[in-house]
């Protein structure tokens, strides 16, 4: 690497290196840095990886729940010194390849961090992020559009009542809604009394309205400085040239300044304590066991990595899958159906967290819980681990550490969150990724005896910073927050002379003409058409037959990992069987198999691999409307492991057994998580259930993972352990049917050496399945009916979707409504659904492949408006013109959406499933090449074409006082069918 590569160089620039070591799993080093005039640190991950990535972070320590920090980081990318202009960061990611832009807000500190391929991108993103972070202008208005504002209901009327509005403020209210964040909070404030955590660093609407304009400014000057800054870059880029771009655009300017952003331990408790929380629930419904307990601790600080990685391997033992001793004496007690949320080891505080309990119990149970808990905990400290439990648990650790996957968050960023913790409390981030030397103690402490059950000793039955927290249905929360927000504006409102009240209308006025106003974005830096890559990867193959079995490999440099893939075919299932997928899904690998339970299957998952799943795919053909309908059975395991990992699968697929009593648990459970999970789901909900009313793939997809999936488990749910008789036999039949020699297509992406050995393996799966057996007739749902749909839910915000059909990859007009879809969202849906509506997302997708296009909000206070907003989108369009400049942006945009980031993993199964359904290496470069040809008048032409003229479905998923206000403004607006 230029610069410092060279023997007994200490420095690069005004950075010194203090320390470089080997990074022998990703082939490069690491090399830590401080910058010497501000106190800057650096850490850079050198290696091969082409997908360059860099990060800024600051620890942010918020007093209060006002949301400062969470509302700056929104202001922060508002417009900087060097880039004047309102949303620079939206802006770049249009101007950009990147495979990942965002800025992130913690519990204590706040990261902006991007990656992308590409070298001309990687420094006109550098700049943009350098420039936001430490010169951001922090208007005022800004801080009213992103966090908080007071507007007139009718921004023009000011007798029309005073109203909150900020993005930040609705985004929480949506955020704050589920039993997720209500368990957090309640572990935030009970855990850790006086310190940061026991804030909501996002910001709790009924606090937000507390934070002003000035305190915003300050909370920058005191946390976002260099001496404050922890920077982070990753890949194949020179490191000394994005040194000297940091030096230039950012360090220069500024000295070293003392900043106290440390947050002191907790003064640990004599006693345990507990606290109970409320959270929102459905009104009218049973929500007698909608409760939750967890018992949670403070253990180990973060710093220390021995202890950390003791930690959670002990948590992995303990909860890590179904037959792991204290989850399974949870679920055994038939107290509650599921873990409750915050159980496991949690290690985003800078002293950890452990957590047990149950959800889905009666309110007056949470002590039970709590005695479960304890008493497993003390039986496993005098009676002993199972150390073959702990084996596996060291197992995936391994295996985590060397599976190099960009799925989810691209892997460079992957490592950033490993090390960020050690890095920011100020212990050892190296060690935090090279675990070697922790696991070499630990392997010796081991063998000393009792480490574990010493471990649980201490660290938990022992340790009386213990709280009980348990979560209490309330479905009457929300319409209270209601009524205190509306009687707190009542109050304000009482005070205003007539000149605040024409105050605020004329900054709602001119924050509206603001946002209307054209900026001028040609000061920030862009990619050019001419910097797309125009070829995709080539990724070769080879086929062969074991019996009527195809077999595909995939050889590629995947680190010692063997990922398999088994596709069958369930198009042939009827439709009370299809019904069942998801269960099938589940129970596959949740119960027992070839004369095994299921806590012995789940020893040999955790024990052989790094994960087996099974899940229905609808996957449409590029160039026919029609679509396959695919079950998959993905696992992967490192390759030492590939007889048991083999033998494993060959008993799941051709020899699982379900018993009655373990059903009724799997389908219990499922149906809990389901339920407490509903506030989260509202977007997938409605985008899912528009699609269903377009085709009949959107209706399949639907009854595998929307509202109908959701009836038919709350529907199994209601069945009693001797009523699921026949739903076993529907489930063998399922298994059977999909399960066939001359039906699956098993996909291997492994090494080159591992092809013949694997291929030898597989002889002994196939032939474990039977043979032959007619596939019948392929049944094909309609499209569910067109009528405008409304379902509430117990949220403060709404999901609205609007939903068209359009036409199939390979047809001529498929890429120009994918630059369709991105020239709206980016000219027209974002200005007018977030900036001015305080929509957390505004949203347009092109699906060319199952021909479907639909316009969304997410986290929305508004229905009927924005209902309004996509009728003027619809014809917006077409009778504006259409600036060239965006449509430039709109193309590169669409490019990066057809050309996203891949691994190994990926590569594969990826690659054979577009093989199956005609989106080809050559199709797929074809379709790049007419992207580049889409033209202003192809814009008009689809826009027309498709959406102001096409035949159009409406969904929304919304709290039941939106619902109702929409439907008293405008009757007729949808059908409000039943809760979700």
């Amino acid at each position: 690497m230029a610069g410092i590569g060279t023997r007994g160089v200490e420095a690069v620039g005004g950075y010194t290196i203090v320390r470089r070591e080997p990074l022998e799993r990703l082939e490069g080093a690491f090399i830590e840095l401080v910058h010497e005039r501000t106190g800057a640190r650096h850490i850079h991950i050198e290696c091969t990886d082409d997908n360059n990535a860099f990060a800024v972070s600051f620890p942010t320590v918020p007093k209060d729940s006002t949301g400062v920090a969470h509302i700056l980081e929104h202001v922060v990318l508002a417009g900087s010194r060097r880039f004047p202009v309102r949303d620079p960061f939206f802006s770049m990611t249009r101007r950009s390849l990147a495979t990942f832009m965002n800025a992130l807000t913690s519990s204590d500190s706040t990261t902006y961090p991007f990656s992308t391929r590409n070298a001309k991108d990687y420094m006109n993103l550098l700049l943009v992020y350098l420039d936001a972070a430490f010169f951001p202008l922090l208007e005022e208005d800004s801080f009213k559009q992103e966090g908080i504002r007071f507007e007139f209901e009718d921004p023009a009327d000011p007798t029309s009542g005073l109203r909150y509005k900020g993005v930040v403020f609705n985004e929480m209210k949506g955020a704050l809604a589920t039993p997720q964040a209500a368990m957090q909070r309640n572990l935030g404030r009970t855990l850790f009394p006086g310190l940061t955590y026991a804030n909501v660093s996002g910001g709790d609407p009924e606090h937000i309205p507390d934070l002003t304009w000035e305190r915003l400014r300050r909370f920058h000057a005191e946390h976002y400085h260099p001496s404050n800054a922890y920077f982070y870059t990753y890949g194949n880029q020179p490191l000394d040239r994005t040194l000297a771009v940091i030096e230039e655009s950012a360090l220069s300017q500024f000295e070293r300044f003392a900043i106290d952003t440390t947050i002191a331990n907790v003064t640990r408790f004599s006693k345990p304590v507990a606290s109970v929380e409320h959270y929102s629930a459905a009104a009218g419904e049973d929500n007698s066991r909608k409760a939750q307990a967890l018992v949670g601790w403070v253990t180990v600080p973060a710093v220390d990595s021995f202890r950390l990685l003791s930690m959670r391997v002990l948590s992995e033992v303990l909860l890590g899958n179904s037959g792991s001793p204290l989850r399974k004496a949870l679920i055994d007690s038939k107290i509650g159906s599921a873990l409750a949320d915050g159980s496991g080891f949690q290690d985003d505080y800078k002293e950890t967290v452990f957590g047990a309990g149950l959800k889905g119990i009666a309110i007056d149970d949470a002590h039970k819980v709590e005695a479960v808990v304890l008493q497993t905990l003390e039986r496993l400290a005098a009676d002993g681990v199972d150390q073959a439990q702990v084996d596996a648990a060291i197992h995936r650790l391994e295996f985590e550490k060397r599976e190099r996957s960009n799925a989810g968050y691209p892997y460079a960023l992957k490592v950033l969150f490993t090390l960020l913790g050690a890095y920011q409390y100020g212990g050892d981030a190296y060690t935090a990724l090279n675990l070697d030397a922790d696991l070499e103690h630990l392997e010796r402490a081991r063998m000393e005896g009792r480490f574990f059950e010493n471990l649980i000793a201490a660290e938990l039955v022992d340790n009386q910073h213990r709280a009980l927290l348990t979560l209490e249905p309330d479905p009457d929360l929300e319409e209270r927050k209601r009524r205190r927000e509306l009687e707190r504006l009542a109050a304000v409102e009482r005070t205003l002379a007539d000149s605040d009240r024409a105050g605020i209308v004329a900054d709602a006025l001119r924050l509206k003409n603001a946002q209307e106003a054209k900026q001028d974005i040609a000061v920030l830096p862009s990619l050019e058409l001419g910097d797309i890559p125009m070829h995709f990867e080539d990724v070769p193959s080879r086929q062969i037959k074991i019996g009527p079995a195809t077999v595909e490999f995939f050889p590629l440099p995947t680190n010692g990992i063997t990922y398999i893939d088994i596709r069958s075919d369930f198009s042939a299932l009827r439709r009370d069987l299809k019904n069942l997928l998801p269960l099938f899904s589940r129970v596959f690998t949740q119960t027992g198999a070839a004369g095994q339970d299921y806590v012995q299957i789940a020893a040999r998952i955790a024990g052989y691999t790094g994960g087996v799943g099974a899940a229905p795919a609808v996957q449409p053909l590029a160039a026919r409307e029609d679509y396959l309908q695919s079950f998959y059975v993905s696992g992967r395991a490192l390759d030492r492991n590939i007889g048991p990992f083999v033998d494993l699968l060959t008993d799941l697929t051709g020899r699982l057994e379900i018993e009655a009593s373990r059903l009724k648990e799997v389908i219990d459970e499922s149906a809990t998580r389901l339920e407490s999970s509903i506030s989260g789901l509202g977007f997938q909900f409605a985008i899912l259930r528009a699609t269903s009313k377009l085709s009949s793939e959107g209706a399949i997809n639907d009854g595998l993972q929307g509202i109908g999936m959701l009836h038919e488990v709350r529907r199994l749910a209601r069945l009693s352990q001797g009523e699921l008789g026949d739903v076993i036999t529907r489930l063998v039949a399922i298994r059977t049917a999909l399960f066939r020699q001359d039906t699956v297509h098993i996909i291997v992406t492994c090494e080159e050496s591992m092809i013949d050995p694997i291929a030898e393996r597989l002889q002994g799966l196939v032939g474990a399945l039977p043979v032959g057996g007619a596939n019948g007739h392929v049944e094909k749902p309609d499209a569910l009916g067109a009528v405008p749909e409304a379902r509430t839910t117990p949220l403060p915000v709404a999901f609205n979707v609007r939903g068209f059909k359009t036409v199939r990859y390979t047809h001529p007009d498929a890429p120009a409504l994918l630059v369709l879809a991105n020239y709206l969202r980016d000219t027209f849906l974002h200005r007018e659904l977030r900036e001015k509506g305080g929509a957390y997302g505004a949203m347009a997708q092109a699906s060319t492949g199952s021909g479907t296009f639909y316009m969304a909000s997410y986290r929305d206070p508004n229905v009927t408006r924005t209902y309004d907003t996509f009728d003027r989108a619809a014809t917006w369009l077409v009778e504006s013109e259409v600036a060239e400049d965006a449509l430039k942006e709109a193309i590169l945009g669409a490019c990066g959406d057809v050309d996203p980031l891949e691994s190994p993993d990926i590569k594969g199964r990826r690659e054979a499933g577009n093989r199956l359904t005609g989106f080809t290496r050559r199709e797929r470069e074809r379709f790049k090449e007419r992207l580049l040809e889409v033209t202003a008048a192809d814009l008009g032409r689809v826009a027309a074409k498709y959406l102001a003229r096409g035949r159009h479905v409406d969904t929304t998923v919304a709290g039941p006082q939106l619902v109702e206000a929409a439907t008293r403004e405008r009757p007729g607006l949808f059908e409000v069918v039943a809760p979700v």
